[in-house]
C-alpha cells in the first residue's frame, strides 16, 4: 500500500489552470521537495493536499484512503498536518502556550469535562503539559519557553511553529517555504532542525523550499513544478543537472530583472 500517492490532480480557477494533472508519491520515511519557480503552483498542491481548495480532478490517497472531500481539520486527524510561508504563531503567547494550544486539539475530554474539573479532565491536561515540554526538549526550545513568541528571532520562530505543527503528531509534516526571510546561517540551522525532525518524530516530509541549498541538502527526491505542471523529478543531482529546470529557473529571473 502507497504512503501518499497524488495522481492526476487538477484544479481551475476561472480560466486559469492553476494545477494541471500533476502525480507524485511519497514514502514513509522519506523528505520529499517540490519546487519550481513562482506562481508554479506548489502552495496550491499543498491548499488541495490539505483540503483548503477541492481538485476539480484527480485522487490524493494518504495510507489507502482518499483524502478527497475531507475537510481540513479531518485531514489533520488522518496525520496530514502543514505550516504556511507566511509565519502564522500566536505572537501574544508564550512559545509553552502555542505547542499546549496545538496539544488540546488531541485532548478527548468534552466541555462538561472541562467546566467541571473531573479527573478525566485533570489527567489530559497533565498529558498536554508533560507532552508540549517533552517535544520543546526534542526541538531545543524548553529554555526559550516562557518567552513571547514574537520576541525571539525570525529562525527561532519557524522553529516555533515546526514544533506546534509536531505537536499533533503528524505522520506526513507539509512545509511551505521554511527557510523564507532566513539568513545563510539560520538555513544551515533549520537543515540540521529538519534533519533531526525526521530522526526523532519518524515523520515523512514534503517540503516546498527557494532556496535551493536547504532543498538539495535535505531532500532524496524532488518534483519539479512549472505553470502548474510538473516539469519532471529525481534526484538533487538530476535535478540540478536537468535543462529543462535550468531553463525555468533562468526564465523566472529573466523576468525579474524586466520587472
Amino acid at each position: 500500500m502507497s504512503f501518499f500517492n497524488v495522481e492526476n490532480l487538477t484544479i481551475k480557477f476561472g480560466g486559469l489552470t492553476a494545477v494541471d494533472r500533476v502525480n507524485l508519491h511519497v514514502d514513509e520515511g522519506e523528505i520529499v521537495g517540490l519546487i519550481g519557480p513562482n506562481g508554479a503552483g506548489k502552495t496550491t498542491v499543498f491548499n488541495l493536499i490539505t483540503g483548503v481548495y477541492m481538485p476539480d480532478t484527480g485522487s490524493i490517497t494518504f495510507k489507502g484512503k482518499n483524502i478527497v472531500n475531507m475537510k481540513p481539520n479531518q485531514i489533520a486527524e488522518l496525520g496530514i498536518v502543514r505550516t504556511f510561508q507566511n509565519i502564522r504563531l500566536f505572537k501574544g503567547l508564550t512559545v509553552y502556550d502555542n505547542i499546549r494550544t496545538a496539544g488540546h486539539l488531541r485532548i478527548p475530554y468534552s466541555l462538561v469535562h472541562s467546566m467541571l474539573h473531573t479527573g478525566l479532565y485533570e489527567r489530559r491536561e497533565k498529558e498536554c503539559r508533560e507532552d508540549a515540554e517533552k517535544l520543546l526538549g526534542m526541538v531545543g526550545l524548553l529554555d526559550r519557553k516562557d518567552e513571547l513568541s514574537a520576541s525571539l528571532p525570525y529562525g527561532m520562530q519557524r522553529r516555533v511553529e515546526i514544533a506546534r505543527a509536531l505537536a499533533l503528531k503528524p505522520s506526513l509534516l507539509l512545509l511551505d517555504e521554511p527557510a523564507a526571510g532566513m539568513n545563510p546561517q539560520e538555513c544551515v540551522e533549520l537543515i540540521d532542525f529538519i534533519r533531526k525532525v525526521k530522526n526523532e518524530f519518524k515523520t515523512t516530509i514534503l517540503i516546498i523550499e527557494h532556496h535551493m541549498d536547504v532543498i538539495m541538502n535535505i531532500c532524496e527526491r524532488m518534483y519539479v513544478l512549472n505553470f502548474g505542471k510538473l516539469l519532471t523529478d529525481g534526484t538533487a543531482s538530476e535535478i540540478q543537472n536537468d535543462p529543462k529546470v535550468i531553463e525555468a529557473y533562468l526564465g523566472e529571473e529573466q523576468e525579474d530583472v524586466e520587472d
